[in-house]
């Protein structure tokens, strides 16, 4: 029921089986005539006395039998018109009589105001509080009828319906407003322990960053150390080198004796073949020094300085970086292939970034292992390239797919296809904070079932972090 249908209502019910009582009720309740408010207009301008067209009519509808009533009562109700107060006689045979009639009135629509009408001490008020649940809605008009007790009661009883009714409608919005409220606390809370984790695992992230910066320098000195020495001996080798073809060169002016003798203890020594191992050693040692001094840089690179830090990058320095130092997630499910552009410096937080990079390379590898592919049939390409104002990185995969399903999932936080223990569901959900709430570009991406996924990030080159 809307305000609009219920707004001042003055629909009444008469419930009598007498029709003369229904005359009465309609000659006291229906209002002035349009002859009688037109006379009294006419005397309220030429004598300024408007008492006469105060009185206010209400809108009657008669029955005469409970049952009748009952239907009536139902069919305002369904229309969203209902009445806001009943008349009802106590006597109505052959029908119900008025307790009766109230009763199932009230079944019907329980706000009905309703006034007794008798000219008997049929039931005493104990009586019909012991059969009807009165609370404030039962007063009782005593017959015969005095026109202005009728009136009164019709303009009370009515408007305490109404008054009843809009602090309903009032409770009504007042409920949904809180409900709303609410809900709006309930999702402000949600989005407040979804940002805690996130901001926890971020911590968790930017600690194990600085802590593989500390274990890189860490590991650099004593790899220095190593290299430089591993150089010292195939330097000091060569020039012993050197000297022994001398004296492999004076040893042919020597006795046979003589000769003989140093035959034999090279021989022993098995100079030839250390003459021919020992640079290969240091070689392969030195290679290996380079690689771990290579993967220490990247570590560095990786992990950065601050991960607050906001300055030029260069991106494919990044990338390179971030291969790296996930070289063990790919290297038995993929080969890696880049295709790298000529690219500006790009003002960024490129440790923030590098974490960007990192979780899509894992997750691409991730992907490729889960299609059953290995390191000669896996492919992950990572491009770079400019395109106006911004830089593209992609980073595509021949894994298995992202389905249509959950496409407009992947980047909710805690959401993952993952097993337990591989995947909390937060990478693509940093990675699109990152992205595009700190560094104002875009992340998209383009998947088919079965073929691959490849993910796009724009980002522009002037930065715009905090704009």
């Amino acid at each position: 029921m809307t305000s609009a249908a219920t707004a001042n209502n003055r629909r009444i019910l008469i419930v009598d089986d007498n029709e003369d009582i229904h005359r009465d009720f309609l000659q006291v309740l229906s209002g002035p005539s349009d002859s009688e408010r037109a006379l009294a207009a006419t005397h309220a301008a030429l004598f300024g006395d408007t008492a006469n067209i105060v009185r206010e009519g209400f809108e009657l509808n008669s029955a005469y039998q409970g049952q009748q009533a009952l239907e009536m009562a139902a069919h305002a109700l369904a229309e969203g018109r209902p009445y806001a107060m009943a008349f009802v006689d106590m006597r109505m045979p052959p029908g119900w009589d008025g307790i009766r009639t109230i009763e199932q009135l009230w079944k019907c629509d329980p706000r009905l105001q309703v006034a007794i009408c008798s000219a008997y001490n049929d039931y005493s008020w104990e009586d019909i509080a012991a059969r009807l649940d009165l609370r404030d809605r039962l007063l009782i008009l005593k017959k015969p009828f005095d026109n202005i007790e009728i009136y009164q009661l019709a303009c009370s009883l009515t408007a305490k319906w109404q008054l009843a009714s809009d602090a309903t409608a009032r409770m009504t919005t007042l409920e949904a407003a809180v409900e709303e409220r609410t809900r709006g606390l309930q999702a402000a809370n949600e989005e407040r322990r979804k940002l805690e984790a996130q901001l926890a695992l971020r911590q968790k992230l930017e600690s194990i960053g600085q802590l593989a910066a500390g274990v890189a320098h860490e590991i650099n000195t004593p790899i220095q150390y190593i290299g430089d020495s591993v150089y010292f001996l195939g330097s000091a080798f060569a020039e012993s080198d050197a000297l022994y073809q001398r004296y492999e060169a004076l040893l042919s002016a020597q006795s046979e004796e003589v000769r003989a003798a140093m035959e034999e203890a090279r021989s022993a020594a098995d100079l030839s073949s250390l003459r021919e191992e020992i640079p290969r050693a240091c070689e392969r040692a030195l290679d290996g020094v380079n690689r771990v001094a290579t993967i220490v840089r990247a570590m560095k690179e990786f992990a950065h300085t601050s991960q607050h830090e906001t300055a030029s990058a260069d991106i494919n320095e990044a990338l390179n970086s971030t291969l790296i130092v996930a070289r063990s997630e790919y290297r038995s499910v993929a080969q890696v292939e880049t295709r790298f552009g000529e690219l500006p410096p790009i003002v960024c937080n490129v440790g923030e970034l590098n974490q960007v990079f990192l979780n899509l390379i894992v997750n691409a590898a991730h992907a490729v292992e889960a299609a059953d592919k290995d390191a000669a049939s896996g492919r992950i390409l990572v491009t770079t390239a400019v395109d106006g104002d911004h830089v593209v990185v992609t980073i595509g995969d021949n894994g298995i797919g992202i389905p249509e399903s959950i496409a407009n999932k992947i980047y909710d936080p805690f959401f993952t296809t993952k097993e337990v223990g591989r995947g909390t569901g937060q990478g693509l959900a940093i990675a699109f904070a990152i992205v595009v709430k700190q560094h104002q570009g875009t992340l998209s991406f383009d998947s088919q079932l079965g073929v691959g996924t490849t993910f796009k990030i724009r980002l522009p080159i002037a930065g715009a972090i905090g704009k």
